[in-house]
């Protein structure tokens, strides 16, 4: 499962396009109950949609998007899409980063070999 954050800019959000983030979010997502549709704050005139889907690669997910955001935010005037990373995905990926700082100060020591044989 993956998280998706959706904003998109309308010329003065009403309920009608309350209703429309809220119909964009339910026809991508894996799970209805995930969606969440509010203000963007400090900007007025857009609105966000946060969900899950299930994970596949962004740019099919951001196809698939498009197409619900052509369909459901018809008097949009800007989006953008947004993909955050969980807590464990940030975690594991700094784990990471700090495990190829390592290797590359321990190959600079000398201490690691880069695999070749000599």
């Amino acid at each position: 499962m993956m998280k998706v954050h959706v904003e998109v800019e309308f010329a003065a959000p009403d309920e009608n396009d309350w209703a429309d983030m809220q119909s964009l979010g339910r026809s991508v997502t894996n799970d209805p109950k995930s969606v969440v549709v509010s203000a963007v704050e400090g900007r007025p005139d857009w609105l966000a949609v946060a969900f899950t889907m299930r994970t596949e690669p962004q740019y099919k997910a951001v196809d698939r998007i498009d197409h619900a955001m052509r369909v459901y935010g018809g008097n949009r005037l800007d989006s953008s899409i947004g993909f955050p990373k969980s807590e464990a995905e940030l975690a594991r990926a700094e784990r990471k980063a700090e495990r190829r700082r390592a290797n590359r100060r321990a190959r600079s020591a000398g201490r690691i070999t880069t695999g070749e044989h000599d």
